[in-house]
C-alpha cells in the first residue's frame, strides 16, 4: 500500500465520511465532517507489552501531511526506546494546565495590583467628590460655599491629576493666583478647606504625606485683621436721615433697624418666618438651624425692635417668611441685603449709578450688616448692660468649660433689659435731628 499524498486528500468529498486512510508504519487516518468542513484526524497505532494502542497525531488539513508524519516519527521513537508517548502526552497535557493555571493567578495578581494601583492614583476630582459627599455636606450650607471656591480655582488646573501626584507648589500656586486678584480672604478660606481636604485623603491613605503641612495662612492670605468698625451714635443720626434717599426697598430699611436693635445676624434674619415671632409676649425664637452656631437663640424684643416688625408685616406680602423672596416662596438671600448696602456706601461711585452709590456712606465710612450686630452691642455695653449679659443677647458660646457645664441660669431677664435699654437709645436717636440734641450718657452696672 502506498504512501498518501496530498492530492489524494484534496479530492477528498462528503462521499469518503467515515472512509479511513492508510500512510503506512502505523500511521492512518479517518475523513470526517465539521463545521470547517472535512478533515482528516490522524492516529499512531503500535503495540507495546504486547497491546495495541493508539496515540493522535494531528488533524489535516490544520497541520500539514508532512508534520503530522513528523509526530507518528517521533512517537515511534518513544516506542523504539521503551517510553510511552501516551502517558508522556497525558504528562504534557498536565504540564500545559499547571502552566495556563500559573498564568491565569499571575494574572490575577497583575489585575489586583492594577486596581489597587488605579485606587491609589484616583483623581482629585474624584477624591474631593467624595469629600463632599462624606464630610462637606456636614456643613450648615451643604459646602456649597467652598465648593464654589474649589470649582472656580482648583478643579480646572488639577481635576484630572492624580491625587498622589499633588505637590505643594501646585496648590501655592493656585492660591498665589487668587491673592493676586485680590481676594485675600477667598485664598485662606480655600487654604483651610484644602487643608480639611488632604487631612481626610491622608486618614485613607489616598496621598503619603499632607502636602500643605506646616503652612498657615499668613504664608497665603495674610492673617485676617479683626473687623472692629461699629457705628456711632452720630452715625446712627445720619444712617436715619441718610435712608429715604438710599432707594432700598422698605424691607431692607426695616431690617437694618431689627439687625441694629436685635444684634442678630443678617442670615438669621434672612431665614426668619412670622411662626418665629410672639408679637404678643415679644420674643423672637431663632431655631437651631438658622443660627450660626447651631444653637437655639431667644431674642426679647424691646418696643423699637417691634414697631420694625408690626411695619414690615403688611408688606412681606402675606408670605410665612419675614424677608420673602421675589415670588414669595421662600426667603431672600443673606447675600441680598449684604449687597445692597454694599452698592451705597462705596466711597468711589459705580459708573452709572450716581450718587446713590454713596447714599448710606457714613462719617466713619464704609459698614456692613454685622457691624450692625457690633454697634448694638457696644451700645449695650455703654448703657451699662454687664458683658455677660452682652454675650448671652449675642448667643455666643461660653468659652470656659466649667462655665458652660455648671452656670445655666440664663439670665432672660437681665438680658430683656439689655435689649430695652438699646431700643430706648435708638428710638431716642431715631427722633434727633442731631447728636447736639442727645445727651450721651455712660452707665456702669449696679454693682
Amino acid at each position: 500500500m502506498g504512501k498518501l499524498t496530498v492530492k489524494e486528500l484534496e479530492s477528498l468529498t462528503e462521499q469518503d465520511e467515515g472512509r479511513k486512510l492508510f500512510d503506512g508504519d502505523g500511521l492512518y487516518g479517518r475523513v470526517r465532517q465539521q463545521k470547517v468542513g472535512l478533515v482528516v484526524t490522524f492516529e499512531y497505532r503500535f503495540k507495546q507489552q504486547g497491546k495495541t494502542r493508539t496515540a493522535s497525531c494531528g488533524k489535516w488539513p490544520t497541520q500539514s501531511l508532512r508534520d503530522i508524519r513528523k509526530v507518528r516519527d517521533s512517537k515511534q521513537s518513544l516506542v523504539d526506546s521503551g517510553a510511552d508517548p501516551i502517558e508522556l502526552g497525558r504528562s504534557d497535557k498536565l504540564k500545559k494546565q499547571l502552566e495556563t493555571a500559573q498564568q491565569i493567578e499571575n494574572q490575577q495578581a497583575e489585575l489586583a495590583r492594577l486596581a489597587t494601583e488605579t485606587a491609589a492614583r484616583r483623581t482629585f476630582a474624584d477624591s474631593i467628590a467624595q469629600w463632599e459627599r462624606l464630610e462637606l455636606s456636614r456643613r450648615k450650607d451643604g459646602g456649597s460655599e467652598a465648593m464654589r471656591a474649589i470649582h472656580k480655582d482648583i478643579m480646572p488646573i488639577l481635576g484630572e491629576v492624580a491625587i498622589v501626584d499633588i505637590k505643594r507648589a501646585m496648590l501655592v500656586d493656585i492660591l498665589d493666583g487668587v491673592v493676586e486678584r485680590g481676594a485675600l480672604v477667598m485664598a485662606n478660606h480655600l487654604f483651610g478647606d484644602l487643608r480639611q481636604f488632604f487631612n481626610y485623603a491622608l486618614a485613607r491613605e489616598w496621598v503619603e504625606a499632607h502636602p500643605l503641612a506646616g503652612l498657615t495662612k499668613e504664608k497665603i492670605g495674610g492673617r485676617q485683621k479683626e473687623r472692629d468698625r461699629y457705628l456711632s451714635e452720630n452715625e446712627i443720626i445720619e444712617l436715619q436721615q441718610q435712608l429715604p434717599a438710599a432707594k432700598l426697598s422698605h424691607v431692607t430699611e426695616y431690617a437694618i433697624w431689627i439687625m441694629l436693635s436685635t444684634c442678630c445676624r443678617v442670615g438669621e434674619l434672612s431665614q426668619a418666618r412670622w411662626s418665629d415671632i410672639d408679637m404678643e409676649n415679644g420674643e423672637w425664637h431663632i431655631p437651631e438651624g438658622n443660627s450660626k452656631n447651631s444653637k437655639a437663640h431667644t431674642i426679647y424684643l424691646s418696643d423699637f425692635s417691634k414697631r420694625q416688625f408690626i411695619q414690615l408685616q403688611p408688606i412681606s406680602g402675606g408670605s410665612g417668611w419675614c424677608l420673602p423672596s421675589r415670588d414669595g416662596m421662600s426667603h431672600i438671600g443673606p447675600k441680598s441685603v449684604a449687597k445692597q448696602i454694599r452698592d451705597r456706601v462705596r466711597s468711589n461711585p459705580v459708573k452709572g449709578r450716581g450718587k446713590v452709590s454713596e447714599a448710606l456712606l457714613l462719617t466713619g465710612g464704609p459698614w456692613t450688616p454685622h457691624d450692625l450686630r457690633r454697634t448694638g452691642a457696644t451700645m449695650m455695653g455703654e448703657l451699662g448692660v454687664m458683658g455677660e449679659v452682652i454675650e448671652r443677647c449675642l448667643n455666643h458660646v461660653e468659652q470656659n468649660k466649667l462655665k458652660r457645664i455648671y452656670q445655666r441660669h440664663e439670665l432672660k431677664s437681665e438680658q430683656r433689659d439689655g435689649w430695652r435699654r438699646l431700643g430706648e437709645r435708638l428710638s431716642l436717636l431715631c427722633s434727633s435731628s442731631t447728636i447736639d440734641n442727645v445727651i450721651i450718657g455712660k452707665f456702669t452696672s449696679a454693682v
